[in-house]
């Protein structure tokens, strides 16, 4: 070989090592902007990962509170419509009260009145008359009752009094005994007392005469 092919053949290796290194290099290079690449994508995906986990994290937080903002007032109205609903029942039963005691005053002024206009003079003289007292004990076997009214009312011994029950005189009594300021003992007339009536105890006792 001669000295012109010795050199020709060292460049040609030589450019051709120097190509091969410089390729090589390259492909390093090359491989090594992928790998970078590749990082930066995924550090990317992740970023976009995080962020979308943070807004589902964030919405899902958002929609919690808001459940919880809708079960307050739900539960608000709830108690709201449950204290309506009691004080409506309460007016309503307060209505059927008062409207049951009218009717029931209505009743007795019209009884009143019917009963008024059937009463005799007598008969009205005698509800009309003022109670002094009423029975408190009757002892009709002995012939006598107890009565709630005493020195105090200005009764004395010999004091004659009717006996009322209604519109009715059922007895006659005459003082024997002011036990007290407020109880006195009557003798009972049975002459003036009606066949078959008995005196008990919660008859009025009103003034004699009432004519």
């Amino acid at each position: 070989m001669d000295k012109l092919t010795k050199i020709i053949l060292g460049i040609t290796v030589t450019v051709t090592v120097i190509g091969v290194v410089s390729i090589m290099s390259l492909v390093m290079k090359l491989s090594d902007e992928k790998e970078k690449n590749a990082n930066l994508v995924g550090q990317i995906n992740d970023e976009n990962t995080t962020r979308q986990d943070d807004r589902v994290g964030a919405v899902e937080k958002l929609m919690v509170q808001q459940q919880a903002e809708n079960d307050k007032q739900i539960a608000k109205l709830r108690e709201e419509i449950k204290v309506a609903s009691i004080e409506s029942a309460n007016e309503l039963e307060a209505v059927k009260a008062e409207r049951a005691q009218l009717s029931e005053t209505i009743a007795a002024t019209v009884r009143k009145k019917k009963e008024a206009e059937e009463l005799t003079p007598l008969q009205k003289k005698i509800r009309e008359a003022p109670a002094i007292g009423k029975v408190t004990d009757v002892k009709e076997g002995l012939g006598f009752v107890v009565i709630d009214a005493g020195s105090s009312k200005g009764i004395e011994k010999g004091s004659r009094f009717n006996i009322r029950r209604d519109k009715f005189i059922v007895a006659e009594v005459e003082i024997n005994e002011v036990v007290d300021a407020d109880n006195s003992i009557g003798n009972i007339d049975s002459s003036k007392k009606p066949p078959g009536i008995s005196i008990r105890k919660g008859d009025e006792v009103i003034g004699h005469p009432i004519f």
